[in-house]
């Protein structure tokens, strides 16, 4: 397959580790990358050998590029997303996809519109131990699934400072959910179906100097009619990424960023570890987004899905500011009976 050659719009961290995943045989090629900062720019291609232009509209002038890696500001990314699609480019964007329903709605049209792909960075779902759990649920292992914990947390809050564009209460609305338990809310539906109902709690709990929340606590009603809790943080000790799903006849443990998954049973309580066959979540992800491109297919989390998500989040977000429970736009009520 010839390689497509894609920008990568944004070079900071996140912009680098997708561009180092990008060169461990994905179909990708960085032909060029473009950010606010000429020098950063330029740092960038003279590691990873591509062009640097000055600005995004260079980028979507430019014929030689096919498509871009977004990892910009959260709120850059609707408005890019359509201008790509509108310029006839292919997208690759980092979560959160949007941050209003409103706008995922749209960048998602834009793209169907103009018949590019469209990819959203949820790679979590890719891990080794959200496949196994997906397939201990679907065969009938853990049998009705009651409910589903998890945390994903990160330990860097106390490295923001004021300035930082992720301190920008605009850019983080519910807190850590919007860069972090974001990841978990589409791994959920990934494995029990659409979050019907959700119920927030957001505070300030360690961080000062910055305006931010740092903390967020969520129960979720699915359409289903399981029950679930989702803590995230910026503010551990070390950094924290499990689930755990509690289902009728058996319960599951996720550990160690989807590395380790354990098991027990019904009348076998103690825990048994399940074999999992290492993978790379970002190199599939990417992988795929070229497979897309070159082959007409739809990515795995597309527009559709991480629209999903998005409606989730401006659950959270009211639920959070209102002090009551909210339902997602576009769910289904939950189901009370089995």
């Amino acid at each position: 397959m010839t390689p497509v050659r894609v920008a990568a719009v944004g070079v900071g961290g996140w912009g680098r580790v997708l561009a180092d995943a990008a060169g461990r045989g994905t179909g990708l090629a960085i032909a060029a990358c473009t950010s606010r900062s000429a020098d950063s720019r330029a740092a960038f291609a003279k590691t990873y050998g591509c062009r640097a232009l000055p600005s995004f509209e260079a980028v979507l002038a430019d014929p030689e590029v096919e498509g871009v890696l977004i990892t910009t500001p959260h709120s850059l990314h609707a408005e890019q997303v359509v201008a790509a699609a509108e310029a006839g480019k292919h997208v690759f964007v980092d979560k959160p996809f949007t941050l209003t329903l409103a706008e995922a709605r749209r960048a998602t049209e834009a793209c169907r519109r103009a018949r590019v792909v469209l990819a959203v960075g949820h790679q979590r779902r890719r891990q080794a131990a959200s496949r196994a759990l997906k397939r201990l649920l679907d065969d009938g292992t853990l049998g009705r699934a009651a409910q589903i914990e998890g945390n994903f947390s990160a330990d860097i809050g106390f490295t923001l400072k004021p300035g930082m564009w992720r301190t920008v209460r605009a850019e983080t609305p519910g807190g850590p959910m919007t860069n972090l338990g974001i990841h978990h809310v589409d791994t959920y539906q990934y494995l029990l179906g659409p979050i019907a109902r959700v119920t927030a709690f957001v505070r300030r709990v360690a961080l000062t100097g910055v305006e931010i929340d740092d903390a967020t606590s969520i129960l979720f009603e699915f359409a289903s009619g399981s029950l679930g809790y989702l803590g995230t943080s910026w503010v551990h000790a070390n950094r924290t990424a499990v689930i755990t799903l509690h289902g009728t006849e058996a319960q599951a443990w996720s550990e160690a960023d989807g590395a380790r998954l354990f098991l027990a049973r019904r009348g076998q309580p103690e825990l048994t570890a399940v074999p999992l066959t290492a993978v790379d979540p970002l190199v599939e992800e990417l992988a795929e987004l070229a497979c897309c491109v070159r082959d007409g297919k739809k990515p795995e989390v597309g527009g559709e899905e991480a629209t999903a998500n998005i409606a989730v989040l401006e659950a959270i977000v009211e639920s959070a500011q209102t002090g009551r429970a909210v339902l997602v736009a576009g769910a289904a009520q939950p189901t009370s009976r089995p």
